[in-house]
């Protein structure tokens, strides 16, 4: 009898340390959870909360490190402050959640639905959010240095003052967002991104990839692009003014309805790209323009010294006063373009198109 007494208390001891995992929790703060839905500032490090109704808890303050809430609903919880590194919140509900100033580093959150979720100051470097729901999130001075945010949903979310700097934003849907006050966005890869009515005003994206990504409606004016590779990436209605792209890859970029007004352009690839729009003033030496379509374009004042235009589309794009000095336009075809008072000094038109252009060289 005794012996039967005994095997049940140990097997009730096992079953209990199981449900408080590895790192054992505190059992009176998780019957605490268990008979209130609440407790703040409680050690629940390892502990079993899997499927759990935690809706609008207060765990604010809690160690939560290594836990399972694998399924666990937390809608409206209150998780501030809260440490969860390590737990697993797979198919958690995490909808209007409160994680303001939560240690959620390294976290997997794949797929994770966190709509309107309060993220503020939350420190989530090298998270995974593949996927993410964070539509209308609070991600506002959140750290995501180096976090996984491919194809995740970010549109409409507040993310002033937070820091992507290295982020996987490839594929995310980053549109109706203001990036300008961003603490960094540099060496992130925004690859296939989707952009509408986003601003980038004066970003530093040094670093960092938008190839084939969609821009559209949106201003990255005085923004820092230096050395980005471009390939394939649409852009349609944008805002350039300022901008800084030397040794940017544009290679066959898709760029219509610019405003760019005294960019930087020098040294850029834009061979077999399409550069349409205003570049008053821009700054294309020594680029690499070959194929380029440049097809109505207004390059007033533009400097394209020494810049390679082989076989470039130039037909009705205004050059007045611009710089083509050493530039090689072989091929090249300005019918109907204005060249007056255009500088051709040492430039090379062999075999270019110049029907009906106003101010071209006379023949030799």
């Amino acid at each position: 009898m005794v012996r039967h007494i005994t095997d049940r208390v140990f097997a009730s001891m096992l079953l209990t340390l199981a449900s408080f995992g590895a790192s054992a929790a505190a059992p009176e703060h998780v019957q605490q959870l268990t008979d209130s839905g609440n407790c703040p500032n409680c050690d629940l490090s390892g502990a079993d909360l899997s499927s759990m109704r935690l809706m609008s808890a207060d765990l604010a303050g809690s160690n939560l490190r290594g836990a399972n809430l694998r399924k666990t609903i937390l809608y409206r919880a209150d998780l501030s402050g809260a440490d969860l590194r390590e737990s697993n919140l797979e198919k958690a509900s995490l909808g209007r959640v409160i994680l303001k100033g939560a240690n959620l580093q390294g976290l997997d959150l794949s797929e994770a639905k966190l709509a309107r979720a309060d993220l503020r100051d939350a420190q989530l470097s090298d998270a995974r959010l593949t996927n993410a729901m964070l539509e209308h999130a609070d991600l506002r001075g959140a750290n995501l240095q180096r976090a996984a945010l491919d194809k995740a949903v970010l549109r409409h979310a507040q993310m002033h003052g937070a820091n992507l700097q290295g982020a996987d934003l490839r594929g995310a849907d980053l549109r109706e967002l203001d990036l300008r006050r961003l603490v960094s966005l540099r060496d992130s890869d925004m690859s296939g991104a989707r952009f509408y009515n986003t601003h980038l005003d004066r970003l530093d994206l040094s670093g960092g990839r938008l190839d084939g990504a969609d821009i559209q409606n949106s201003s990255m004016a005085g923004a820092h692009l230096d050395k980005v590779s471009m390939t394939e990436v649409t852009m349609r209605k944008i805002d350039l003014a300022q901008a800084s792209l030397i040794g940017a890859n544009l290679h066959r970029a898709r760029i219509s309805g610019a405003k760019a007004t005294g960019a930087k352009l020098q040294s850029i690839d834009a061979s077999g790209a399409v550069l349409q729009g205003i570049f008053i003033g821009s700054d294309f030496s020594n680029s690499v323009l070959e194929g380029t379509n440049l097809g109505g374009a207004n390059l007033k004042d533009a400097v394209l010294q020494e810049a390679d235009l082989t076989r470039a589309n130039l037909s009705s794009s205004n050059l007045y006063a611009a710089d083509l000095s050493k530039a090689r336009l072989v091929g090249t075809n300005l019918s109907n373009a204005n060249l007056r008072e255009a500088r051709l000094d040492e430039t090379d038109l062999s075999a270019a198109v110049l029907d009906g252009a106003l101010g071209a060289p006379p023949r030799p």
